[in-house]
């Protein structure tokens, strides 16, 4: 019969108990100093971004709750993207309210996975371009019969509405909760 104080009680990819009774999973070291220093960049990216999109548009930052809506506002629940790339010629188009019939897969998910998040709140997502002595520009995804309802217009049916963030402070005034 084996005495159960003999026995290991750790997973060899833990780090072993601490005298508290403390324990968790080791420190991964990247090999990769580049792809370290990338993602601590993009990490610093978001949240930056996240507290400029508080500050300017009015939504609680609440996205360090770990869920998929970042901010929450008094009409919409927000998911913030942001992204160092120049946007695509289609979206830099865009100034004005536009309504468009489908997005890219890149906004469709995240206001998706926001649905059942944020009580009543209309789902939003905002994508963000950022580039060094460039202002941000920011562009807000809205589904359209989330916007209709708010605010009445032409009914296009199904499908996305899309603007500058300009024009939706034009449009709806701060999102302040």
């Amino acid at each position: 019969m084996t005495d159960l104080d003999d026995l290991p009680f750790h997973d060899g990819h833990e780090s072993p108990a601490t005298p508290t009774g403390a324990k968790g999973a080791r420190p991964r070291k990247s090999d990769d100093p580049v792809k370290a220093r990338r993602g601590k960049s993009a990490d610093r990216l978001g949240k930056d971004q996240e507290r400029r999109i508080e500050r300017v548009y009015g939504p609680r930052k609440v996205g360090e709750y770990g869920d998929a809506v970042d901010h929450l506002g008094r009409d919409f629940k927000w998911q913030a993207k942001a992204t160092r790339k120049p946007p695509p010629l289609w979206l830099a188009a865009i100034d004005a309210p536009t309504w468009r019939a489908t997005v890219p897969k890149w906004i469709e998910e995240p206001m998706f996975h926001m649905l059942g998040i944020g009580g009543m709140r209309r789902p939003l997502v905002i994508r963000s371009h950022v580039h060094q002595g460039v202002p941000t520009r920011d562009w807000l995804f809205v589904i359209w019969r989330d916007w209709y309802r708010l605010h009445g217009g032409d009914h296009y049916g199904y499908g996305y509405l899309v603007m500058s963030g300009s024009a939706f402070l034009d449009l709806h005034g701060p999102d302040a909760a």
